[in-house]
């Protein structure tokens, strides 16, 4: 890691945040401190103040990056037919969380707490998870697959599925997938093999789904 003094490296207020993040990956949301945060950026606790607030500022922070990255999944390209088009969008969706596992834990936490998740996230989503539907970054997101979705099912390559289903059935899988029965693939950077392992994965799942011939469930 370069030092404070390095021209070359990234503002303090980013390195912060990198450190943030790879803490979250090895300890969880709530295992790290801002002193933490401090040593290996060669910094005083009491510094990460001039940048943000508190540590639940920090957390604000890395929970923006997370959506901004989020709200940018689900980018259908012009490749054939639906089924390449859904498949290359769950690669990119698989990628984007395996490349950050601060992701990962943080979802999980946000999905169990109360009240429609962590106020960190809300705040950087701007609400709950049932506005993030109709408003704030995630929404256009999740318009771009709802659409995916419709004209696949009427083309015949897919079923009828209601998106938000097949939103939450497949992020919770991969979610799973990543931590059950161990969370290795978090520890560690996962290899090529590996990830193109979960991406199959992922998409046998949503193939399996969305089959036109599947019968609708009772």
């Amino acid at each position: 890691m370069p030092r404070a003094t390095d021209p070359g490296s990234p503002p303090t207020r980013e390195r912060i945040l990198d450190e943030a993040e790879r803490l979250i990956a090895a300890r969880g949301v709530y295992g790290f401190t801002l002193r933490d945060i401090a040593a290996p950026l060669r910094m005083r606790a009491p510094a990460i103040y001039k940048h943000y607030k508190s540590r639940d500022d920090v957390l604000v922070g890395v929970s923006r990056r997370f959506i901004a990255l989020l709200a940018a999944q689900f980018e259908f390209g012009s490749e054939s037919k639906p089924s390449e088009a859904l498949r290359a969008a769950l690669n990119a969706f698989a990628k984007m969380m395996m490349e950050h596992p601060a992701y990962v834990r943080l979802a999980l936490v946000d999905f169990a707490t109360p009240g429609g998740g962590m106020e960190y996230v809300k705040l950087a989503a701007g609400g709950s998870f049932q506005e993030n539907f109709t408003g704030g970054p995630l929404a256009s997101m999740h318009a771009r697959l709802r659409g995916f979705l419709r004209a696949g099912a009427r083309s015949g390559d897919f079923r009828r599925v209601d998106a938000t289903d097949l939103y939450r059935f497949l992020k919770a899988a991969l979610l799973i997938r990543l931590v059950f029965p161990d969370d290795a693939l978090l520890l560690r950077q996962p290899s090529a093999g590996e990830l193109r392992r979960v991406q199959r994965w992922l998409w046998d799942i949503a193939r399996r789904h969305l089959a036109a011939n599947r019968a609708p469930a009772v």
